[in-house]
């Protein structure tokens, strides 16, 4: 069994989901919060660099490593009550301390890891206390990385909030359940913004329908879709 994946996005009417129409939602940032309080998630995934923009104590840049002996597989530092998973395969971000917080959410981080990523970095998160979960060789497996959420940590409603690399690689994965779209009655009109699904080079996926299961008229002209499959 995997965690229950819902994308749960602020986007521009033209689908992009970082630049300057922030500056036009704020006023939906506070809708755009109790919806996702609404939708009760067990933890909040975000890619490696949302996490370093948005959390408090985590820095993009490696660390300094030293390449120490660690046991085979994951790592489960602390159980909690609520977790911040953070999409970064590769390795590349260091942390203050292994919990965080997001506006009133406070819950320990999770990396998500190839199962190849430098042994230096795996002894390092042991010595910061952040757990960590080991997904495919080569390229990551999000749906086995869902999966080991739900068998370790025992999360099974995952709330997915970018950035669109994030997106794109779950939804690749066929592993995105439902949509949360709060859409601001704006447009980016530009082109180099990410949109609400991205791809990493070489990642190929079929398109995924999804059925409209509830439409909400917000404040200030917002919009709110959720779809299901």
């Amino acid at each position: 069994m995997r965690a229950h994946i819902i994308v749960h996005i602020l986007q521009s009417l033209d689908g992009r989901v970082a630049g300057s129409f922030f500056s036009h939602a704020y006023d939906l940032v506070p809708t755009y919060t109790a919806l996702r309080d609404e939708l009760d998630p067990d933890c909040i995934i975000y890619g490696a660099t949302t996490a370093a923009e948005v959390f408090d104590g985590v820095h993009a840049g490696r660390p300094t490593q030293v390449r120490r002996p660690v046991p085979d597989g994951d790592y489960v530092a602390s159980q909690d009550d609520f977790y911040f998973p953070i999409v970064d395969p590769e390795g590349t971000l260091r942390f203050d301390r292994p919990t965080t917080t997001r506006g009133a959410l406070q819950g320990s981080i999770v990396q998500l890891l190839r199962e190849d990523v430098n042994p230096g970095y795996l002894s390092y998160l042991r010595g910061v206390g952040v757990s960590y979960v080991l997904a495919g060789r080569g390229s990551f497996d999000a749906e086995l990385a869902s999966t080991k959420l739900c068998e370790l940590f025992g999360i099974h409603r995952a709330l997915l909030m970018g950035g669109g690399i994030a997106d794109g690689t779950f939804a690749a994965a066929d592993c995105v359940d439902e949509l949360s779209l709060v859409v601001a009655p704006v447009a980016e009109v530009t082109s180099g913004r990410p949109s609400l699904f991205e791809t990493v080079p070489g990642l190929r996926a079929d398109p995924i329908e999804f059925q409209l299961a509830e439409v909400r008229q917000l404040p200030d002209s917002g919009l709110w879709l959720h779809y299901v499959r």
